[in-house]
């Protein structure tokens, strides 16, 4: 599979996920990591909260975004820019059609914060 940001071909890694192990593709040049769907809730145990499962928001594309082409879909549809509604700083990709993750570097620890966060906010939430 080759990176929807600049061309290479992915190295597929194996990971340890919650359940099962899982391959996920990383682009060795640029740091970005392709999930197919599902991938993103099994990938870790540090997601406390589903992130697949929360509502995204659509983020209108900046002048400097260039179009991003889904890797697996065979680059047909474009990436879709989403943000969780409560952390706007915080913007990934993700494929309308098959509903896979591409998340650019430093992108997955940023998931990570807002999973922490969420998971806080709901235990503040039941109390």
């Amino acid at each position: 599979m080759k990176c929807p940001r600049c061309e290479c071909e992915m190295e597929i890694q194996n990971k340890d996920g919650i359940e099962n192990s899982i391959e996920i593709d990383v682009c060795s040049k640029c740091g970005g990591t392709w999930l197919d769907a599902s991938e993103l809730k099994h990938l870790d145990d540090n997601f406390f909260v589903n992130l697949e499962e929360i509502s995204y928001k659509d983020v209108e594309p900046t002048d400097t975004d260039s179009e991003v082409h889904c890797p697996r879909c065979d680059g047909s549809p474009v990436l879709r820019k989403v943000t969780p509604p409560e952390f706007p700083d915080v913007v990934i990709d993700t494929c309308p059609t098959c509903s896979g993750f591409w998340l650019d570097k430093g992108e997955m620890d940023k998931l990570r914060e807002v999973s922490d966060k969420l998971l806080i906010s709901s235990l503040i939430m039941d109390e």
